[in-house]
């Protein structure tokens, strides 16, 4: 796996744990000679609890989860679909990880996400 030291981090907005997050998409629009030359072969989502352990894990491999919207060299785009996240109120980390035709692994972004109990009980 070749890991950049320090991908960038984004807190995403708080959401609560029965109402459906809103996701989101990661976008790259590189110039040549970058990690991001090869095909977009595959990307995943992953949630770990405080922790460490895995929480949820969301790939493109299964349709709902990760949707490539574009894998061209240099164009990567992905979106992580929307969904409702049915986990214990808590701060979660997250990673998305991308692999490439060349077989390269690579987390691309990571951050953290507050999930709070359902508002109405």
């Amino acid at each position: 796996m070749s890991c950049q030291l320090t991908p960038p981090f984004i807190e995403l907005p708080p959401t609560f744990s029965t109402c459906t997050w809103p996701g989101l998409t990661w976008r790259i629009d590189s110039t040549d000679s970058t990690e991001f030359d090869a095909v977009l072969s595959s990307a995943a989502f992953q949630l770990q609890s405080e922790s460490g352990t895995a929480a949820l894990t969301l790939t493109s491999a299964t349709a709902g989860q990760v949707t490539l919207n574009n894998t061209a060299a240099r164009a990567w785009d992905i979106t992580v679909d929307p969904r409702i996240l049915s986990l214990s109120a808590g701060n979660y980390s997250w990673a998305l990880e991308t692999t490439d035709a060349d077989g390269v692994k690579k987390p691309v972004i990571i951050g953290s996400l507050q999930i709070n109990p359902d508002p109405i009980l």
